[in-house]
């Protein structure tokens, strides 16, 4: 089975509607508290737009840049890598170095359902 590009729906006026169709590559897991984990970026195309569904009422923290994720450590700002709670975010599947990258997520609740969803991106100028 081929993965999707994501596409957009448009209304009877033309406008975007945001209803992608499902996508065909899924994973999930359960995260605890304190512990990342992390899923490698597919090398099969060159670019994704990866979605992220979470457990209601959780916190799920994401870095993208090939470090560990990690929660907020203090009350006052802090320098960081890590997003809460993303929607989508478009992503290369490989590094500078020609590595392959991987994003890693971690949550400071007791447990967290997470979904994380790829989506090949369209070509540019296509």
């Amino acid at each position: 089975m081929a993965e999707k590009e994501l596409h957009f729906g448009r209304d009877n006026q033309g406008y975007v509607a945001y209803a992608p169709q499902p996508a065909e590559l899924l994973y999930s897991a359960t995260l605890v508290n304190g512990g990342a984990d992390s899923i490698n970026i597919p090398l099969n195309h060159e670019k994704w737009i990866v979605a992220f569904a979470t457990q209601p009422g959780t916190n799920i923290f994401v870095d993208f840049t090939g470090a560990t994720a990690a929660v907020p450590a203090g009350a006052t700002f802090a320098s960081t890598t890590s997003t809460l709670n993303p929607g989508a975010r478009l992503v290369d599947s490989k590094d500078n170095q020609d590595n392959q990258k991987s994003i890693s997520l971690i949550t400071n609740n007791a447990t967290a359902e997470v979904v994380v969803e790829f989506y090949v991106a369209p070509q540019e100028g296509g």
